[in-house]
């Protein structure tokens, strides 16, 4: 499984409409992807603070501390859930795990309260939570 692949694939989903130009990394070659008025990758690919979520303008920007090795894993992780949840494989379950992802995203994002504006992977989906986690 491809970390680039899937991260752009989550970057699509989460932005589709303008483009914006990140560096992967903060070196290399300008990397552009679509959106900007709905989310917008951090620096480093650290995250993605997301502004509009499913055609929902949220009250206050949240931030997915997501990386490309975390959301290439997370996927792997799920595989075999959401195989069974949706009852097919398709690319080696990696669209129902990522169906699946984005299914605990909205859940997190929906029932956020005021002021958790920090997702996080969490066992069973994502944590909202009004502090960043600690970086180790």
């Amino acid at each position: 499984m491809d970390e680039s692949r899937t991260w752009d694939w989550l970057v699509s989903e989460l932005t589709g409409g303008t483009e914006t130009t990140v560096r992967p990394c903060g070196i290399g070659a300008p990397v552009t992807y679509r959106a900007a008025a709905r989310a917008e990758v951090l620096p480093g690919e650290r995250g993605i603070r997301i502004n509009c979520f499913q055609g929902r303008e949220l009250e206050e920007p949240m931030l997915l501390h997501l990386d490309p090795p975390t959301l290439a894993a997370r996927l792997r992780d799920l595989v075999e859930d959401a195989v069974t949840a949706f009852g097919t494989r398709r690319d080696g379950g990696l669209v129902e795990a990522f169906a699946l992802l984005m299914l605990h995203l909205q859940e997190t994002v929906d029932t956020a309260r005021h002021g958790e504006v920090h997702l996080v992977p969490a066992r069973g989906g994502f944590d909202s939570v009004r502090e960043p986690p600690v970086s180790r």
